[in-house]
């Protein structure tokens, strides 16, 4: 089930979920890398600071995704794909990144079911 949302609903439901999320970065050689940060909101996107494997792997490669678990067990979990870009200027660190969103979903796995259609996996939904 897809239910596109703009960039507003995207930070709105954000915020629903909180300012700490995993960061899931990839090295040069394509390894995942993933770390727990805490960020702020902007007006179209979030700020954030990484340690220094994050900050080489996004040098590297800006694509990254952010996943926040499920508030409850069977619940949703957030996860967003985005573009990484340095914040220039900055007094506040050397490590002050932006990401922009290319896109989100809320997914959690299927409910069980005696069910043998399976063709349906999830019931995730496109942010």
């Amino acid at each position: 089930m897809s239910i596109p949302v703009s960039a507003k609903d995207i930070l709105k439901t954000i915020e629903e979920f909180g300012t700490s999320t995993y960061f899931i970065s990839a090295t040069a050689d394509g390894h995942p890398h993933v770390a727990n940060l805490t960020f702020v909101t902007d007006n179209d996107g979030l700020v954030f600071t990484v340690g220094k494997r994050g900050t080489k792997n996004l040098k590297n490669c800006a694509q990254v995704t952010m996943l926040w678990p499920p508030k409850e067990v069977g619940g949703y979990s957030l996860i967003i794909d985005g573009i990484a870009s340095k914040v220039e200027n900055s007094d506040v660190s050397a490590s002050l990144w932006k990401i922009s969103f290319d896109s989100g979903i809320l997914h959690r796995p299927a409910q069980s079911s005696t069910n043998d259609n399976h063709s349906c996996g999830s019931d995730c939904q496109t942010i």
